[in-house]
């Protein structure tokens, strides 16, 4: 499903709760550029770390264009995936009143590549979905406070010889003291220059200020009145008697409507906070809204309805997966978060802190390769993978895009062919104990009640095959019937299941067999979870893992 800016905030508090319920979400990006390798022979093979700070270059570089969002539910009792793919292209354009400038930078052979395969660029400025990271949204608030207090502009030097400037300046402060001279009895503001009487003739009405006199003005009373306060309109400068407790009023008042106005522009990290447990807090309660069936509902319900959703985001977050996770773990960093760590020792605690479980499927797939590394693309993985019937996968009915149609090289495509890869992938893996040797010692898995007989014939019965014969989709089925977005309250944010031990001894049996993705904190998840391939380099690989803390030892 395809989502722009005119969606995306009718689409958000869906995609919010079925994250929330979910047990994988699986990612792909399209990127303006990438770190390609010089040409020529290399004498030496990278290091992990020499890859990491090429590839830190790049995302410090180039922009994500194009996000794939797969999320998945597992359902236990039908032992079935249900995926729902959406495809969300970014706008890099931030709103012009956060005042934050982004740099575009666009590489030639990827932004070939990406329109070969029908990228488009005036969609993606058009109608793409805008978004700030954390350090922008920082940076926008910054600004925002600053402009509310009074402006700090330079003063203006002004020259002995300056007579006009020096006369101005003095009929003003003669005016000002008269004003203030008047005490009690005087009006409560003073505007210079002063209105003028509808029947005084027009050649008597005195000249607008220009901006230059106004500035003069507001100088005056910065350095020679402390007690009053200036503001310009625009043909004249009013002048008050400041109110410290009224200013302080006035000024938290326009803060919080700037801090609003900057919360309304987060756009996409909102989506970026529900995967890593981050703030949802100062999302507008208002932003839940569709999710209830009632149009009336009181806020109460909604905000019942979102606290739920927020809790269960901060207490069980899905697993990541992606199909060479290592390049994207950077790109999401930077453009999302903020700058990335020098080390790679630094980005791989700050990533295990935002995903503590991730999967890569290039990993997955090429994990006890040689030397010799095989082809291992989603498009081929996939078409590998397609004689695997189970754990059976669905699509959700009311995403369609990708029904029957290959859309190689579009994100929310390629992210619903790393899901697909994942489940048969992990499937396949735990039906194949040998893979396990001489790596973990296999633990002794509770055996539980055997299957239904029920169950097993409809986990091991032929899948629907409507697509064709020879697409790589051949193996999984589609509902046929498209539907909008629509849920039972009743189900918001408790559908679906984590892939979490729950300890029910059936689904241990099922995940034991391969019917169901190994349930986290078993042995699969030691061996394959948390590594990313990273082909080219001397170590292939890398453990995503928090830093050890190190204890200093004072001498006393």
């Amino acid at each position: 499903m395809d989502i722009g800016a005119t969606k995306f905030s009718d689409f958000l508090p869906f995609i919010l709760n079925d994250i929330s319920s979910s047990c994988f979400v699986a990612i792909d990006f399209e990127l303006s550029g990438l770190a390609f390798p010089p040409n020529g022979p290399q004498i030496n093979t990278q290091t992990v770390q020499e890859r990491y700070t090429e590839a830190k270059a790049a995302a410090e570089r180039y922009q994500i264009l194009q996000v794939g969002l797969t999320i998945c539910h597992e359902n236990s009792k039908n032992v079935v995936y249900t995926l729902k793919p959406y495809n969300i292209n970014l706008s890099p354009i931030a709103q012009p009143e956060t005042e934050v400038n982004r740099d575009w930078t666009f590489g030639s052979r990827s932004m070939e590549f990406l329109l070969s395969h029908g990228f488009s660029i005036d969609t993606m400025c058009s109608s793409g979905v805008r978004y700030l990271s954390r350090v922008e949204e920082e940076s926008a608030i910054k600004r925002a406070t600053e402009r509310c207090f009074r402006p700090t502009v330079p003063n203006i030097k002004i020259q002995e010889d300056d007579f006009e400037c020096l006369e101005f300046l003095g009929s003003a402060r003669l005016a000002i003291n008269e004003w203030l001279a008047q005490g009690e009895t005087r009006q409560s503001w003073l505007n210079i220059p002063p209105p003028t009487s509808l029947l005084t003739a027009p050649s008597e009405v005195p000249g607008a200020l220009s901006n230059a006199q106004k500035r003069l003005l507001h100088q005056l009373i910065s350095l020679e009145y402390p007690d009053l306060t200036s503001r310009g309109a625009s043909t004249f400068v009013q002048i008050e008697i400041r109110n410290q407790q009224c200013e302080q009023i006035s000024f938290e008042a326009r803060l919080k409507s700037k801090m609003e106005r900057v919360r309304n522009h987060i756009g996409f990290r909102w989506i970026v906070e529900a995967l890593i447990g981050g703030n949802l807090e100062e999302l507008d309660i208002e932003a839940f809204r569709p999710l209830m069936k009632k149009t009336d509902a009181p806020v109460l319900e909604i905000k019942q309805l979102a606290d739920r959703m927020k809790n269960r985001l901060k207490q069980s977050r899905p697993v990541l997966v992606g199909h060479n996770l290592f390049c994207d773990l950077l790109f999401f960093h930077r453009c999302f978060i903020g700058p990335l760590p020098d080390t790679l020792g630094g980005f791989n605690a700050v990533i295990h802190n935002l995903f503590p479980v991730l999967a890569d499927t290039k990993y997955l797939a090429t994990h006890d390769c040689g030397a010799l590394a095989p082809e291992s693309s989603l498009e081929d993985l996939n078409r590998n993978l397609a004689h695997v019937e189970y754990p059976k996968i669905e699509i959700n009915p009311g995403f369609t895009k990708y029904k029957l149609r290959k859309r190689t090289h579009e994100a929310g495509y390629d992210s619903m062919l790393a899901a697909m890869a994942f489940i048969k992938l992990a499937g396949n893996l735990q039906r194949n104990p040998a893979m396990f040797t001489q790596k973990v010692q296999q633990p002794t898995i509770l055996a539980g009640p055997h299957m239904p007989p029920s169950l097993f014939a409809s986990v091991m019965q032929p899948l629907d095959r409507r697509g064709s014969p020879n697409s790589e989709f051949s193996n999984f089925f589609y509902l046929e019937s498209e539907t909008p977005p629509e849920i039972d309250e009743k189900y918001i944010a408790d559908q679906g299941t984590s892939l979490d031990d729950t300890g029910d001894r059936q689904i241990i049996s099922l995940a034991s067999r391969g019917f169901l993705v190994p349930r986290l904190g078993t042995v699969f998840w030691a061996i394959y979870g948390n590594k990313l391939r990273v082909f080219g380099t001397q170590e292939r690989m890398i453990q995503v893992e928090p830093q050890p803390k190190v204890e200093l030892l004072v001498d006393v």
